[in-house]
């Protein structure tokens, strides 16, 4: 069969290549299938880019990803999906059935599919599932499931995609974005507050993930950023990555996202070798975070490594104390720079959210009214610590950041020093 698959992120700062589509076009192309790229992110008329593209060619079908519903700050908040289900209307009106996929599609998969009006979604890894979907479409009558569960299928755990020449990489970085890679897919923690934790990984060949910067890296590339979840899920496959990485790509900078366990001595020397300058942890509001985050800055500062938290407070049960010692912790541990965010963004099936919306004294905390069975698919947000609060606690350091309004990656910051 042959699909377009479109990037729809155009969100410019930083602007992110679409390491998924990359992925799913090698594997689509790997399986005989033809498969063109649309990258929407830089055009000045993505919709009418679009049209145009539909109309001068065939497609059996089109898929689009989402990476982000919308910005999920809820200070200068930016909604994407309005944008999209027009990207939606124009393709459909062609005659091509649209799949739905990515990272922010898989928070609320169903509940997006029929707010864009598409014909199918995917959750979970595409690099399998999707040209397996394809065979069923070309074999026979449409399939009757609308949404497919991407974690059945799997991923090639020998996978070794060919990314030269399907996104515009020489742009991308040139607009000040990284390269990406993956080691793996998912993430073991379940914790009350995030989406993406559902209790499952699926690793890729250390050798093949090496095979992959090394070749991106010949043709000039050597900054990146890391597209795990939570780097490290599994200590033994981030050794055996770090040393592939310290063989096959020797000269390589990244950046990459560490969870607060589990971690050990041995881990940050071979991050730095293998490139790794920066890690950031994310820390919600508590004393045992604190307390972990007090062990990585030790093994940070001892390999030269620097750090970046992203600290999230305002759950319920904080409070202005709590948080107001929490940032003096922070302040005290001395990390290279804090990005702070204290409104939740609620998604639905969190524990967090199913505590907020069954507690009656939280509405005055919403952004909005809703009821109990709203999909949220346009963000509420919950605060209950204010911005002039975290300003007032922060009191000017100029390493704490407020989300939301300063529009910066914490590699930015940094890069910029």
């Amino acid at each position: 069969m042959k699909i377009l698959l479109v990037n729809t992120n155009r969100y410019r700062t930083p602007p992110v290549p679409p390491l998924g589509l990359e992925y799913l076009s090698a594997a689509l192309l790997g399986s005989g299938h033809e498969c063109r790229v649309l990258d929407l992110c830089f055009s000045d008329d993505p919709t009418g880019n679009l049209a145009r593209v539909i109309d001068r060619d065939t497609f059996d079908i089109a898929g689009l990803t989402i990476r982000n519903i919308d910005t999920v700050l809820r200070w200068n908040n930016e909604f994407f999906l309005d944008d999209i289900r027009r990207y939606v209307s124009v393709i459909r009106a062609s005659g091509v059935p649209v799949i739905l996929g990515g990272a922010g599609y898989s928070f609320i998969p169903d509940g997006i599919r029929r707010f864009l009006g598409a014909d199918y979604g995917f959750f979970g890894p595409g690099e399998r599932a999707l040209p397996l979907f394809l065979d069923r479409l070309s074999d026979g009558p449409p399939p009757r499931e609308t949404l497919v569960n991407g974690w059945e299928a799997g991923i090639d755990p020998d996978f070794a995609p060919d990314r030269e020449g399907i996104i515009d990489h020489v742009r991308y970085v040139r607009e000040g974005g990284l390269l990406g890679f993956e080691t793996q897919k998912g993430c073991y923690s379940r914790c009350p507050y995030c989406a993406e934790g559902r209790g499952r990984v699926l690793f890729r060949n250390p050798e093949r993930v090496a095979d992959e910067v090394a070749d991106l890296a010949r043709r000039g590339f050597t900054e990146f950023h890391l597209c795990d979840t939570e780097f490290n899920q599994d200590l033994a496959h981030c050794g055996a990555i770090l040393e592939a990485l310290i063989r096959k790509a020797p000269g390589i900078r990244w950046t990459l996202y560490l969870k607060s366990s589990p971690v050990n001595e041995e881990l940050f020397p071979l991050l730095a070798r293998s490139g790794a300058h920066l890690v950031t942890v994310s820390v919600p509001t508590g004393y045992e975070n604190m307390w972990h985050l007090r062990r990585f800055r030790e093994y940070t500062r001892a390999n030269g490594i620097r750090l970046a938290v992203d600290y999230l407070c305002g759950f319920p049960g904080d409070t202005p104390e709590s948080v107001r010692f929490n940032i003096e912790t922070l302040r005290a541990i001395e990390p290279d720079t804090v990005g702070v965010n204290s409104s939740i963004r609620l998604c639905p099936g969190l524990e967090v959210t199913e505590n907020i919306l069954h507690d009656a004294e939280s509405e005055p905390w919403l952004s909005r009214p809703i009821s109990r069975t709203s999909e949220l698919i346009r963000p509420v947000f919950y605060t209950r610590i204010t911005v002039d609060m975290l300003r007032e606690f922060i009191c000017g350091d100029p390493r704490f950041t407020i989300e939301g309004f300063a529009r910066t990656s914490n590699y930015e910051r940094l890069r910029r020093e």
